[in-house]
């Protein structure tokens, strides 16, 4: 599959068309009501179908109820990763060939990414349907949340014999059930990986941190998480779950040694960041962090494993840590659902590094229509 300008306006094309067909007869039962209403004189109409009239405001309650049905997710519209991945594709000579880095396999999951970005950009694709294997899972995220226990000032989970505090109930669908992709490799990746240092960069309050020391027995990880109140949730995951493996460093990454400002949302720390392409839409306070580069940090290290959540920040910590990545060829866990250059620029950059990569596109938020997209790169051994 070759994606490209021409492929972006052909999808954008089909998707309108296909949303006006939808929208037909949904107009024609507006123009139904609206011609019921213009049968009552102006002053009855402003009694009856006023929103404070409290039968009217019930009928319009159960439209919209019957309108999001219970198989339905909601898709924001003109959500800042959306709009951020159409101008890119629009300003730039984008020309990404599928198969010369991720298997056939993967070409569904590609197609529904794009599209879910220009739905997001559509008027009217405000609430998607779910597939069954979206409404399989969102039955298994459910069951996780009906086991999780609280346990005094956190949350417990219990997994194949291993108990799992958080001290928020952010036991994720891309983690616990996932395993952030790693479950879909072949078994010689976990042999790989085993014994090695991991770098968590974005690592939040622990839980993919956590899991990993659990399941996949590294030697150390080294927990990037600039951004102080996640930084001291670290902390207390690292100190509740009897571990010495688990070091936090509250730096940034990137391409290089500077300090910056970084956006905070007090409503969603999960999701602070250096771009503010992806901050746009939020109410955020600026902070002073200090970013430093993986290939500095990991001088003394071997590194068996990367995992990156760094909202929109991925292309320049990749930048800052290639020699690191020719040198020892980790798997990779990359986020690319945060930003256009990430989706288009990082396979390239990973290949050129390390021809032996093989790639795949996993979609590791499945009931998430634009978030939890990654790329996985490992080395044939």
């Amino acid at each position: 599959m070759l994606i490209d300008k021409t492929y972006i306006v052909q999808r954008l094309d089909y998707l309108i068309k296909e949303k006006q067909q939808v929208a037909q007869p949904e107009r024609a039962k507006a123009d139904k009501l609206f011609r019921i209403k213009d049968k009552f004189p102006e002053w009855l109409r402003s009694i009856l179908f006023h929103p404070f009239n409290p039968a009217y405001s019930v009928f319009v309650q159960y439209k919209a109820s019957k309108k999001k049905g219970v198989n339905q997710i909601n898709l924001e519209t003109l959500h800042p990763y959306a709009v951020d991945f159409l101008q890119y594709c629009l300003t730039n000579e984008i020309c990404l060939k599928t198969d010369e880095y991720y298997p056939e396999e993967d070409e569904d999951t590609l197609e529904t990414f794009i599209d879910n970005r220009l739905k997001s950009i559509i008027s009217g694709y405000e609430c998607l349907s779910l597939t069954l294997e979206q409404q399989k899972m969102s039955s298994r995220r459910k069951a996780i949340y009906d086991v999780v226990s609280r346990t005094g000032d956190g949350y417990t989970y219990s997994l194949d014999g291993d108990d799992f505090y958080l001290p928020g109930n952010s036991f994720a669908e891309y983690i616990f059930i996932h395993e952030y992709g790693l479950i879909y490799l072949p078994d010689y990746v976990r042999e790989y990986i085993k014994g090695k240092v991991f770098l968590d960069i974005g690592a939040y309050i622990g839980d993919t941190a956590i899991f990993f020391q659990k399941k996949y027995h590294p030697d150390k990880i080294y927990a990037y998480e600039p951004v102080r109140e996640n930084a001291e949730q670290l902390e207390k995951t690292i100190s509740k779950n009897n571990t010495d493996r688990i070091i936090v460093v509250q730096k940034g990454i990137g391409d290089k040694e500077e300090g910056v400002d970084i956006h905070i949302n007090p409503s969603q720390m999960s999701s602070c960041s250096v771009n503010d392409s992806v901050t746009s839409n939020l109410q955020t306070e600026k902070r002073k962090i200090y970013l430093t580069t993986i290939d500095h940090e990991c001088q003394n290290h071997r590194v068996g494993l990367i995992k990156m959540d760094i909202e929109g920040a991925e292309f320049s910590a990749i930048k800052g840590g290639l020699e690191t990545i020719k040198r020892d060829k980790p798997v990779l866990l990359i986020s690319l659902y945060h930003t256009g250059k990430d989706f288009f620029e990082i396979p390239p950059i990973l290949k050129s590094a390390v021809p032996q990569y093989q790639f795949r596109f996993l979609n590791i938020g499945l009931v998430d229509p634009l978030v939890e997209k990654i790329l996985v790169a490992y080395p044939k051994v």
